[in-house]
């Protein structure tokens, strides 16, 4: 919504200052209330990671979406609690395809509350999705002084049309969702927080809620939203009239921290209960604290790889070599401290269609000299593919070959955690197979246009299905992609994947691999790094605490353990 002027904000502050000596700007002081004694859960946060917005359908970074998810429902979610995420029916009771699977039937339940009194039908929903349509610009009648929302890319096949044609109620529990042609993963989507179902008579259909305003976030989900100071702390309490089973807790606090370390100390010092983010240099201190609960997911969705610009190294043949020559196992003991998975796929494991037999690329120079001297045989000839440190007059050899030349920036400002040490690891990798890496300033390339040879990306899945993970870095209409990737094949194998039946798992199984496969060990089009390990950590106090790799936070279902001493 409108941001109130700035003027107007500092004369009510100041009027709050001189007759309470308190000044809170911009926040809706009805909505502050002092902490009641209860079961109170909180959680130590860094300042800097204050949820971004207040929208559902504008949400894209995980801390507004941990709190949507517990303030809103989805028509469908995925089971939190359980390690293998199933997707489940959450305002939804039951569904059916017409024939033609470009229809969804959905029954909705009958027993739901808004947050402000308000119940819960099929005009809810259908208020929802229309508004998802105006905010993604599906009719092109966005006005210019309103920014598309972020995750609109979500609700748009490949081919750029909505993935939605309309939205009409049946009765007031039914509604049927008409797709413009079939989607397999349209119920995937739903479940994204985007997908909050919100209610017309506490939301604006044309402009966002905003936290600078006095917006309310009204849900139907087991906590109300009561407000948030930037900075300081977010908070939500318990919604009794909440359709499905009681929450423990009388209200979540996320505190807010100024750095990392004050943080991690809040949980060491048993000031938080659970801790979001915890610093991987501190896990053995926490394993160490028997106060302290550390749980480990051996992998997580976070998916880390070295990026290819396949229009300026488009010789498979050298990507090849590159993926070979590369030293995986040392990007992650070294620079990610064992905290990492190697990625044999763009799947972790846990992901829906993975595959394990599936193997990528891994690290041997002698795979990497040998497909080099095939391909040229004039420049190397008299060297052999001997394997790195057999044959030091080889070796040097190689390393004073320039077989090509290939630049890019150092720098990689998007993940400030590059360092210099890991561009000269590259480098050096690079230099045994004959393959000189040069430094360039970042400002010389046009993304997504014209993107570097190579650099270093990460990518995370905003709902669990393998499109998600395979579209946005191979599809080159997609805005996450500057593989520069033109593959037929592979396109053609993500557009059937999008259109096949949901229910034909061997089909969508068969598609998978096959892009891949394509992908990853025929043309080499990026080189697979790792996987993040997941870690919760949580003060041992707090029991029922929801693990999954996704990393997305779950508390509806925790409580204090009776007789064990609770944080301070």
């Amino acid at each position: 919504m409108k941001k109130a002027h700035l003027a107007i904000l500092i004369l009510v502050s100041l009027l709050m200052a001189s007759c309470f000596g308190n000044i809170i700007l911009g926040i809706r002081s009805s909505g502050i209330k002092s902490p009641t004694l209860g079961n109170i859960l909180k959680i130590g946060i860094f300042e800097r990671n204050s949820p971004a917005v207040l929208d559902p359908i504008d949400s894209w970074d995980s801390v507004s979406n941990d709190m949507i998810r517990h303030v809103c429902d989805t028509l469908w979610s995925y089971d939190l609690v359980d390690p293998k995420l199933p997707i489940t029916m959450r305002l939804a009771t039951s569904y059916f395809w017409n024939a033609e699977m470009d229809e969804l039937t959905v029954s909705l339940r009958n027993d739901v509350w808004f947050h402000n009194g308000a119940k819960f039908n099929a005009t809810a929903v259908k208020f929802t999705f229309d508004r998802i349509t105006y905010f993604i610009n599906a009719s092109g009648t966005l006005p210019d002084t309103t920014h598309v929302c972020d995750p609109s890319y979500l609700f748009f096949n490949m081919d750029g049309n909505p993935i939605l044609n309309r939205i009409e109620i049946i009765d007031e529990y039914t509604i049927k969702l008409i797709l413009n042609k079939p989607n397999s993963f349209f119920i995937p989507v739903l479940s994204y927080e985007a997908c909050s179902i919100l209610h017309p008579n506490s939301t604006p259909a044309k402009e966002y809620l905003e936290f600078q305003e006095e917006d309310i976030l009204i849900g139907t989900g087991p906590f109300k939203y009561v407000y948030l100071i930037p900075g300081d702390e977010l908070r939500i309490e318990r919604f009794n009239m909440y359709w499905g089973s009681a929450t423990y807790w009388d209200e979540i606090i996320w505190m807010y921290y100024p750095d990392t370390t004050t943080i991690n100390n809040a949980l060491l010092d048993g000031k938080v209960d659970y801790l979001r983010d915890p610093l991987i240099s501190l896990i053995p201190t926490f394993q160490a604290d028997d106060n302290i609960i550390i749980v480990e997911m051996n992998t997580s969705t976070t998916f880390r790889y070295w990026a290819i610009n396949n229009d300026r190294i488009n010789d498979t043949n050298i990507r090849k070599a590159m993926a070979y020559a590369y030293n995986y196992s040392n990007f992650i003991e070294e620079f990610q401290q064992g905290y990492a998975i190697e990625a044999e796929q763009f799947l972790p494991p846990g992901f829906p269609f993975y595959n394990a037999s599936f193997k990528a690329p891994y690290y041997n120079i002698s795979i990497a000299r040998q497909t080099l001297k095939e391909a040229f045989p004039i420049e190397t000839v008299g060297l052999t593919a001997q394997a790195y440190g057999e044959n030091s007059t080889n070796d040097d050899a190689w390393s004073d070959l320039i077989l090509a030349t290939y630049t890019f920036d150092p720098f990689a400002w998007m993940y400030p955690e590059i360092t210099q040490r890991i561009i000269n690891a590259l480098f050096s990798d690079m230099d045994k197979i004959g393959i000189e890496m040069g430094v360039v300033s970042w400002n010389q390339y046009i993304f997504p246009y014209n993107p570097p040879p190579i650099w270093y990306a990460a990518w995370w899945p905003d709902y669990l299905d393998p499109f998600n993970m395979l579209e946005p870095i191979l599809n080159n209409m997609s805005s996450s992609s500057y593989l520069q990737n033109n593959d037929y094949l592979i396109h053609k194998w993500l557009k059937q994947y999008e259109d096949i039946d949901p229910t034909n798992i061997t089909g969508r199984k068969e598609l998978v691999y096959k892009i891949q496969q394509r992908a990853i060990n025929e043309l080499y089009l990026l080189l697979p790094i790792s996987f993040d390990k997941t870690y919760f950590v949580h003060h041992r106090s707090l029991g029922g605490v929801g693990y999954n790799i996704q990393g997305n936070l779950w508390l509806t279902d925790s409580y204090f353990i009776p007789g064990i001493p609770r944080a301070k």
